[in-house]
């Protein structure tokens, strides 16, 4: 009699542990859904936040953290083990590349966008070629930021790389390439059409100078990096009219 009032006892609070057990569970699987991490190129600094805005209209209950830099490094850190949801690229190289190791998926190219060479409001400089000793090109750093490496693309196909080699300042980001010239660190330098305006409103310390022709346009490409279903939503929400027309907003090709 005892020993079977015992199991009784013994059945009853496995029971109660398994049931706080799968009520822990339940808990962290809906904190997971309701909190978002984006991994962002430094060019959607801006643009992100009304994105999130109007997110937010149907997903209320979702807190979304940003974590901005040059894309290939963003890559890195999402292959190291980043906690990271959603990963926005400024091209499409790190995406597949996430993609081949399947640590990407539901992929999308959400916008376009185009490089421009740009200088100090009352420069005098019409091109790289008009550089003089101790001036300084800017470009983001060719392994990890994509414009770095659109640009360097740009000045070897058109025979112009050995000539300003010597002048060039490598930047983390496109937003560093632009501090640099808005400072006169230096005197020219090569970012997104889109960098050159701020809240929609077009930056009055630099100019741009020329757009730049490349073999291939700039294509921005995202991706899943989590089974967490918020994400799959947000790649879904990119594709919207809502979501495209924010991007025009902000200089982006949608």
């Amino acid at each position: 009699m005892k020993l079977k009032y015992f199991a009784v006892i013994l059945l009853s609070v496995c029971l109660v542990v398994v049931g706080c057990s799968n009520d822990k569970k339940e808990t962290n699987s809906n904190q997971k859904e309701n909190t978002l991490h984006v991994a962002a190129a430094a060019s959607l600094t801006d643009v992100t936040k009304d994105l999130e805005t109007a997110f937010k209209k149907k997903h209320s209950d979702v807190d979304i953290t940003f974590n901005y830099g040059g894309s290939g490094s963003l890559r890195q850190q999402i292959e190291k083990g980043a906690p990271v949801d959603v990963f926005m690229s400024a091209n499409t190289k790190d995406v597949q590349a996430l993609k081949d190791k399947k640590k990407a998926d539901n992929t999308y190219d959400y916008a376009r966008n185009q490089l421009v060479l740009i200088g100090e409001q009352g420069t005098d400089l019409k091109s790289v070629k008009d550089l003089k000793d101790g001036q300084k090109l800017a470009i983001g750093e060719v392994n990890s930021v994509p414009a770095g490496k659109y640009a360097e693309g740009y000045l070897k196909d058109n025979g112009l790389y050995s000539s300003v080699k010597d002048h060039l300042v490598f930047a983390k980001d496109v937003r560093q390439v632009l501090n640099y010239v808005e400072k006169g660190n230096a005197q020219l330098g090569f970012v997104y059409k889109t960098d050159l305006y701020k809240n929609k409103t077009k930056n009055d310390k630099v100019k741009e100078i020329e757009s730049v022709k490349l073999k291939q346009p700039i294509v921005y490409e995202a991706g899943t990096t989590s089974d967490n279903k918020t994400a799959k939503a947000w790649i879904e929400f990119l594709k919207s009219d809502e979501a495209k027309q924010i991007l025009k907003d902000y200089q982006f090709e949608a």
